[in-house]
């Protein structure tokens, strides 16, 4: 079977995990992985009848190859063969010098993930394989990493909100090359792949002569899912911790009781500060292991001062762990929307601005002026613990501030039409069972 094409008996089993989603986004960049994932999506629609749930194509154009557009292009002329729409994401602007993979991935993501809240879009689906899988526990052996890490690509994750599922991770991708050779399908080869600059291109060289003293592919992804199977009993032991003792606001921060952080193993403890500061950014940062284990070494020392990891501040105050979005030297970025529009803020906040609006509004982040300028125009205090208001979503026109939604504050008689005239949902609210939210 090593090499045989992708059955559509199969199929079945492969995709029924994402059945839920009625309308699921394809990550397609037009590599043979991808092109598969399109192929393979498509094929099993046709035979999942009335249904079945909608699919649309979406490459993100990075501007980093000569060919990139030409390669979207390649992607949209398939998926029109297919049937299936397709849309072309382009990552604008000034591109990095250094850790540009990593940038690219996280534009990819973002770019996709806003795409996707737009337009009702449930899911993302993505063509990581069984390889890809072993190149992953690899390189992470190498660094050191913990369990979590030993457990490589998880089969569903999220970002920004959305769940990403991916189906392929017991396929093999020789049988991906395979079924698209059956169909006659082509697709693009990353040059990436062969640079030996980056770190998995020189994993996969040597895979070969792993595979000789015994480290076969196969043998590489079972160890990863049993892995998996070890964290999901952990995870359940810290969600049930997380459920009596921390509290994740709404407006974007989390209390942890630190007595009971403070009695708990420390794995459990480790692990519901990792989960708790995932929350807090939006889920969207890898948290170094080690980085990890100084914090909550720091925090089970009683060490008051505060400290900074993952994109956020760990406060240790009244008996309480607080954990609140950092802002940074850079600021959390604007949005300009226009009336009736949508967007990911930050990845942690869904805005919209009402059709009615009569002007557009920009997204930003309160600050402590926004604060004051709530505090003097509310007319009474607003409750929130110090530091939280510096990375609060909210809403202004020019510089007069209309509205704080997850503080249900809405600037009086003003005069961008309805009195609610805009809306902002804390993804990351929903995306981590345990933590009470409030």
């Amino acid at each position: 079977m090593e090499h045989q094409p992708v059955h559509e008996c199969e199929l079945e089993a492969i995709f029924r995990p994402l059945r839920a989603c009625a309308h699921w986004g394809l990550a397609v960049s037009g590599g043979c992985d991808s092109m598969a994932l399109m192929l393979l999506a498509g094929r099993w629609r046709q035979l999942a009848g009335a249904d079945a749930p909608a699919l649309s194509v979406l490459t993100v154009d990075h501007g980093l190859r000569a060919d990139s557009a030409g390669e979207a292009r390649h992607v949209a002329r398939e998926a029109s063969s297919l049937g299936l729409p397709h849309r072309t994401l382009r990552w604008p602007g000034h591109k990095p010098s250094s850790g540009v993979q990593a940038a690219a991935r996280a534009a990819r993501y973002d770019l996709m993930t806003g795409y996707a809240h737009s337009h009702a879009i449930g899911c993302l689906v993505t063509a990581h394989h069984l390889d890809d899988q072993a190149e992953t526990l690899l390189m992470r052996l190498g660094r050191g990493s913990g369990l979590d890490g030993l457990a490589a690509i998880a089969e569903v994750s999220h970002w920004a909100g959305l769940p990403v599922f991916r189906p392929f991770l017991s396929l093999p991708r020789s049988r991906l090359e395979a079924t698209l050779g059956a169909a006659g399908v082509d697709w693009v080869a990353d040059p990436s792949n062969e640079d030996e600059r980056f770190e998995r291109a020189r994993v996969r060289k040597a895979m070969p002569v792993l595979q000789s003293l015994g480290f076969t592919s196969e043998g590489l992804a079972r160890t990863a899912r049993r892995m998996h199977r070890a964290r999901q009993a952990l995870d359940a032991a810290t969600s049930v911790f997380l459920g009596s003792h921390a509290r994740l606001s709404q407006s974007g921060y989390c209390e942890l009781d630190y007595a009971a952080f403070a009695r708990a193993p420390e794995e459990i403890g480790l692990r519901a500060v990792k989960q708790a500061l995932e929350a807090v950014r939006g889920g969207a940062a890898a948290i170094s292991l080690t980085r990890l284990e100084a914090l909550t070494r720091h925090l089970r020392e009683g060490g008051a001062k505060p400290r900074t990891l993952a994109g956020c501040r760990i406060v240790y105050r009244k008996n309480q762990i607080l954990m609140v979005r950092e802002a940074g030297r850079s600021g959390l970025g604007e949005i300009r929307l226009e009336p009736g529009k949508e967007a990911i803020w930050d990845r942690r906040f869904k805005v919209a601005v009402a059709c009615d609006a009569r002007f557009p509004l920009t997204v930003r982040a309160l600050g402590q002026k926004g604060m004051g300028e709530m505090r003097a125009r509310a007319g009474r205090p607003m409750a929130l613990p110090s530091g939280a208001a510096a990375a609060l979503v909210s809403f202004w026109r020019e510089e007069r501030l209309v509205a704080v939604p997850p503080l249900g504050f809405y600037a009086p008689d003003d005069e961008t039409g309805p009195t609610a005239p805009c809306a902002a949902s804390f993804v990351s609210a929903h995306l981590f069972d345990g933590i009470s939210t409030r």
